[in-house]
């Protein structure tokens, strides 16, 4: 019984040593060494079509199921190259002004506060959709794009604002721009305004000049927040002597007082 129980221990052990490294040791490793001692996760799924325990396991791995379904090989492992900055949320806007974005984007904006690209459009690779990890927000049909419906010559115009934007920030600005959708990037914060001649969703990488921040830019923001807390610790510093001075001519008063009543006293004895 005790071999039986140790050889179990020693194929979890080389199992658990063997997904460690595409698993979260911390979260997986007890609720794993578990289902596979009991055997719920104990089956060939190399065949996800045919999997004769792929229920019992997943009941098994419970609320840690998404954490830890790869490391039992229920699920595809994580892809150390998928970051979040290939991820962006994508939407129609309703009403676009296209003369307004044209006119916004036609020149060069002079205050940086977005840059705009040009691109031509190929409608033969119109059909290969990659995937960047996008969330389409739309609720709209678009309809479908063809040589005919738009001209054999067609340019994308999109505009990439020059500063870090929140969601709800990056909507806004494109419809105030005209824009006739957009697009947000995940890790960055980054926004693009795509214009209505563009067919997609504008360019898959973010290009927006100041986000995120350059390093000289976070350091000068640093500075500026340390010579705020200096200068509000100076602030206090000096409240705090001019209270102490206040309180000590206080305490002056108090005594000059005291002994013009001594004074008075004794006149008033004598």
């Amino acid at each position: 019984m005790r071999n039986k129980i140790f050889l179990a221990c020693a194929i979890v052990l080389v199992v658990c040593v063997s997904w460690a490294v595409c698993c979260d040791e911390g979260v997986c490793v007890s609720i794993v060494s578990k289902c596979l001692l009991i055997k719920s996760c104990d089956c060939d799924m190399t065949s996800l079509k045919n999997c004769t325990c792929c229920k019992d396991c997943q009941l098994c791995l419970s609320k840690l199921y998404t954490e830890c379904c790869s490391c039992v090989g229920l699920c595809p492992k994580p892809d150390p190259d998928d970051d979040l900055q290939d991820g962006s949320t994508i939407e129609d806007l309703h009403d676009p002004i296209p003369e307004l974005f044209n006119v916004l984007t036609e020149q060069e904006d002079i205050e940086k506060r977005w840059t705009t690209f040009i691109l031509p459009v190929h409608f033969d690779v119109l059909a290969h959709k990659s995937n960047h990890g996008i969330l389409d927000l739309s609720k709209d049909k678009r309809q479908e794009v063809t040589k005919d419906t738009y001209g054999a010559d067609l340019n994308c115009t999109v505009a990439f604002m020059s500063q870090c934007y929140s969601l709800r920030k990056c909507k806004e600005s494109c419809k105030s721009m005209g824009a006739a959708r957009y697009r947000w990037f995940h890790e960055q914060g980054c926004c693009q305004c795509i214009g209505d001649t563009c067919i997609s969703y504008g360019l898959n990488s973010p290009k927006c000049l100041q986000c995120p921040p350059q390093e000289d830019e976070a350091e000068n923001q640093l500075e500026e927040v340390n010579k705020l807390i200096e200068n509000t610790v100076d602030e206090e510093e000096d409240l705090d002597e001019e209270f102490d001075e206040d309180e000590d001519e206080l305490d002056e008063e108090e005594e000059e007082e005291e002994e013009d009543r001594g004074i008075n006293e004794l006149k008033s004895v004598g």
